[in-house]
């Protein structure tokens, strides 16, 4: 009898053997190194983070076409009764700089026969070159040098963003894995417990038919196969809802999700691959700065832009004062035609009374 039952567990060890080589074959196992590939280049978060830098570098190269150089044209002709009443042509390059001054080159043309006296110049138009200053509001910083920074500022705050969006689907991703895995080896832990329950069924079975014990021993054998039954189908039935949650960082290159499909089995042991995938191997836990994580860079990047925007806002505290000074000559190929005598300048004052606007926005 011994003998028997000895051949009957050998027999069952095999068949469970071949089946699980079997399954293994028939299995495709999806990697965490392959996984962590596929949701970092085709997750809509992840790719979606690339975007908002791509805004942010376009920012950037908005705000520095405040410094590109500007060409204005004004034209303007009257004529009325066969009288030529005006024609005046008056055009401007200018080059603005960091700070608040600003090169203007100019030629201006006028004729006609009601033209002011001060319109008057020579036949062949006159050519100024000049530079025009901005004393206290807006020299150290204005609109446009704050524009240029803040731009830069947000453009650095966008990478550490953008490494942060990238984290967190990551880890969301490494969650929803080890998900997947835990509950793969879950069932097969149910299916090992639902084999050792058929076994000793089977074995209990041959005792009582042989006479060894009473045949009411294999009714509790029989319950605890259908226990093992009813808690395998419930392995299954979590291994399969944390293959739904894992499909969910799954995607295509044309933005179409995919799901995990039957056969495809975590890796039972990823070891290295996770230190490998996640790009911390070999590197002790004191090595990771707090400082550098991308919350506290975008943060510390933000408040600089912040501060910026406080400095901008007591310049404006400022009374605007404008130099303005242009060499006049008919000659501009020549160089000694360029004399002190000959200029056109100018001041502008301007200063709110009471400052409140300008003390409520910084405020």
């Amino acid at each position: 009898m011994r003998l028997r039952l000895l051949f009957l567990l050998f027999c069952s060890f095999s068949s469970l053997m071949q089946a699980q080589q079997v399954q293994e074959a028939d299995s495709l196992v999806l990697g965490f190194r392959e996984y962590l590939a596929y949701v970092k280049q085709f997750h809509p978060v992840a790719r979606q983070a690339q975007i908002v830098l791509g805004a942010a570098e376009a920012n950037l190269l908005q705000s520095r076409g405040g410094f590109d150089p500007k060409l204005e044209v004004d034209y303007d002709r009257k004529e009325f009764s066969g009288s030529e009443y005006y024609d005046r042509l008056n055009a401007t390059f200018k080059i603005p700089t960091w700070f608040g001054v600003e090169f203007k080159g100019g030629y201006e043309q006028n004729e006609g026969a009601f033209l002011n006296p001060d319109e008057f110049v020579p036949d062949d138009g006159l050519f100024s070159a000049g530079v025009s200053v901005n004393v206290l509001n807006g020299l150290w910083i204005n609109e446009r040098m704050a524009t240029l920074k803040r731009a830069k500022l947000f453009e650095q705050q966008s990478e550490a963003d953008r490494d942060l969006f990238v984290n967190q689907i990551l880890f969301d991703a490494s969650e929803a894995y080890f998900k997947w895995l835990q509950s793969y080896k879950d069932l097969l832990v149910f299916e090992q417990f639902l084999d050792n329950a058929r076994l000793r069924f089977d074995g209990i079975r041959e005792s009582a038919l042989a006479g060894d014990i009473a045949y009411i021993d294999t009714v509790e054998a029989g319950i605890a196969v259908q226990n093992r039954s009813l808690g395998l189908e419930q392995a299954r039935v979590r291994y399969k809802n944390r293959a739904l949650e894992l499909s969910n960082f799954l995607w295509l290159d044309d933005n179409i999700p995919i799901e995990v499909q039957e056969g495809v089995t975590p890796e039972t042991e990823p070891g290295e691959e996770v230190d490998r995938a996640l790009e911390i191997e070999g590197r002790p836990l004191d090595s990771f700065a707090l400082e550098v994580h991308p919350k506290l860079r975008s943060l510390d990047y933000k408040i600089q832009g912040m501060e910026v925007d406080r400095r901008l806002k007591v310049n404006q505290l400022f009374p605007q004062i404008q130099l303005e000074y242009n060499f006049q000559t008919e000659t501009p190929d020549l160089i000694n035609s360029y004399v002190t005598q000959d200029y056109k300048g100018g001041v502008t004052f301007s200063m709110p009374h009471f400052l409140r606007k300008e003390r409520g926005a910084l405020k």
